[in-house]
């Protein structure tokens, strides 16, 4: 099943099991980020910026920390990876397009600005 879609009756059952999981351990789910939402123009100008560096995007489960807006929420970060390595960026020369020495690749910041449901 890894690595192509799948059909949405596996996907609802899926999600409905996880948050019975979820329900059984206590947890409200009412209460608790079921999804994250991104703006489709946004990470597709994204991944199109950053994904010719990766061979891989890994989604990494997070939560948001204390002193931020969504402090205890749950969300999801989206990780570019090259050869098992967070992916990084050639930088711009040095001066410009002059031809001088590069600097040092940058590693590409994750992607997480989404809005949690409920």
């Amino acid at each position: 099943m890894a690595n192509q879609p799948i059909p949405v009756s596996t996907a609802n059952a899926m999600i409905s099991d996880y948050i019975a999981y979820m329900t059984k351990l206590g947890v409200d789910m009412n209460n608790q980020t079921q999804n994250v939402a991104f703006d489709g123009t946004i990470l597709m100008n994204w991944l199109g910026t950053v994904m010719p560096y990766a061979d891989e995007l890994r989604v990494c489960m997070g939560q948001y920390p204390s002193g931020n807006a969504q402090a205890g929420r749950t969300t999801v970060i989206l990780w570019p990876y090259k050869n098992g390595q967070p992916a990084t960026m050639p930088s711009p020369p040095i001066g410009g397009s002059g031809g001088m020495t590069p600097a040092d690749d940058q590693t590409i910041d994750p992607f997480n600005d989404g809005h949690s449901h409920p």
